[in-house]
């Protein structure tokens, strides 16, 4: 018969402080919350030695996820979530920014400046350069805009 799995509770420690070395180095806010279960099943087992592996193990499990599901809900009330969105998709966060245009829309084509920058942009009809536009929707590198 096969020896039975024997933990002892630095054995969650150590996982946890694994979990968390490898936060820092990839961080994602994944290993975090694993770590956080790591050490809550390794808190468990040291108040109660002779816990069956299988329950450290289910423990870990809930804890992981209670604690995935708690950060998920602190990232999302701090606006944390809402920034990381746009954070590789500049368009996006010129949605609503108003500019002129510096060059016509022909063909529905033209060129607006904003920020430091000048974006290509589509519009539903032409429209002289000098004209105050709204951004209404981005793809990419092009802005869809709207006159003011």
């Amino acid at each position: 018969m096969a020896e039975p799995i024997v933990l002892v509770y630095w054995y969650w420690y150590a996982l946890a402080g694994v979990l968390i070395i490898l936060e820092i180095l990839a961080p994602g806010i994944v290993f975090l919350w694993l770590a956080i279960g790591a050490v809550a099943a390794g808190t468990v087992l040291l108040a109660v030695p002779d816990l069956i592996w299988y329950f450290q193990a289910a423990i870990f499990a809930v804890a992981s996820a209670l604690a995935l599901l708690f950060g998920h809900n602190l990232l999302r009330s701090t606006g944390q979530e809402a920034a990381a969105k746009g954070l590789n998709q500049r368009g996006v966060s010129l949605i609503g920014a108003e500019a002129v245009l510096i060059e016509p829309v022909v063909n529905g084509t033209g060129r607006v400046r904003l920020g430091d920058g000048s974006w290509a942009v589509t519009a539903a009809t032409d429209l002289p350069v000098g004209t105050r536009v709204r951004v209404i929707a981005a793809d990419g590198p092009r802005l869809t805009v709207e006159a003011i």
